[in-house]
């Protein structure tokens, strides 16, 4: 028998102004008012949130419901590893880029291609 508590917190998200910062740090344009604009965060960032969490809710369900299933990879990240780097006038790099799977953790290979949003 499963127990509902209402209230229950399942889970907590902190936003500081170093993750606003590390958010925007390749903007070209930045807030001039850093004050102003955290305190316009402060007032606004919640709702914009809250939205977003309930369709993460609804996927993480379908993620969970399905997990028996082999995962079809739909939400991926690039991670791209490494530099460019100069030394004795030779311009090299150890660029490496990786394919997350979201949902999964899975990092996907050549073979392993992740399945569009239109793909059944």
């Amino acid at each position: 028998m499963v127990s509902i508590t209402p209230g229950n917190i399942v889970a907590s998200l902190s936003v500081t102004e170093e993750d606003i910062f590390y958010a925007l740090a390749y903007r070209r344009e930045k807030p001039k008012d850093w004050r102003n604009f955290i305190e316009y965060l402060s007032d606004h960032l919640a709702d914009a949130l809250n939205q977003h969490v309930y369709d993460e809710i609804r996927y993480l369900t379908d993620a969970y419901l399905h997990q028996q299933e082999e995962c079809p990879h739909r939400r991926t990240t690039t991670v791209t590893t490494g530099g460019y780097h100069y030394s004795a006038g030779e311009v090299w790099d150890d660029l490496k880029e990786e394919v997350h799977c979201l949902d999964c953790g899975a990092v996907l290979t050549d073979e392993e291609e992740p399945a569009h949003e239109d793909a059944p």
